[in-house]
């Protein structure tokens, strides 16, 4: 008789949040995925870290939602590597968001003063960098259209990372006066919020 296949095991270093069961299908699917690619030194984890941790800020389990996003704020650092660091900012912009709103503001400037030090959106030329902040309205706009439950959501947590980057930012000098509208981009977040919360009810 044919030898069982044994399941992969996950990796050693992921985190408990991710082994726990859950009653979200999507939360579910999404732990699964992350488990068995844990990994804080490659872009396509990162992103799925982050992706992640939006899903369970849109449904209110914030505390989740920074654990996994301070693991990437503590265990990456600037080496260079534009494409992983790109991706590991959207989970440090996510964790200052969240320290903010928990009124740590010691921890929210550190995690800024790490996005300020080493941007995670290299610099551009003016007219390129008012496209690029259009990009959040643009994820939420398409998710909202997207028939599909995963890119929806993929859409709608893309759109509050991108507006997110820029909102807590956005007071530390780093951009030209009134280029960016934290009131409409923390709309933008809100928008995708509620279309998340009614993506992953399906």
């Amino acid at each position: 008789m044919a030898a069982r296949k044994r399941a992969a095991a996950a990796p050693v270093d992921v985190p408990g949040v991710l082994l726990e069961d859950d009653g979200n299908a999507s939360i579910k699917r999404a732990k699964a995925a992350l488990a068995k690619k844990w990994s804080l030194a490659r872009a396509e984890s990162l992103a799925g870290i982050a992706q992640l941790a939006w899903f369970l800020v849109a449904l209110r389990r914030e505390g989740e939602a920074r654990e996994l996003a301070e693991l990437v704020a503590s265990g990456v650092t600037f080496d260079d590597d534009q494409s992983l660091w790109s991706q590991a900012a959207s989970s440090v912009a996510l964790a200052a968001r969240l320290a903010r709103l928990g009124n740590d503001e010691p921890r929210r400037a550190a995690l800024v003063a790490k996005l300020v030090a080493n941007p995670g959106v290299p610099a551009m030329p003016p007219d390129e960098f008012l496209k690029h902040l259009a990009l959040a309205t643009r994820d939420i706009r398409s998710a909202e259209v997207e028939p599909s439950q995963k890119y929806a959501c993929e859409g709608f947590a893309r759109g509050c990372a991108r507006a997110t980057y820029f909102t807590e930012t956005a007071a530390e000098g780093a951009y030209e006066a009134g280029t960016i509208d934290v009131a409409a981009l923390e709309a933008t977040i809100e928008e995708g919020l509620a279309g998340l919360r009614v993506y992953l009810a399906r």
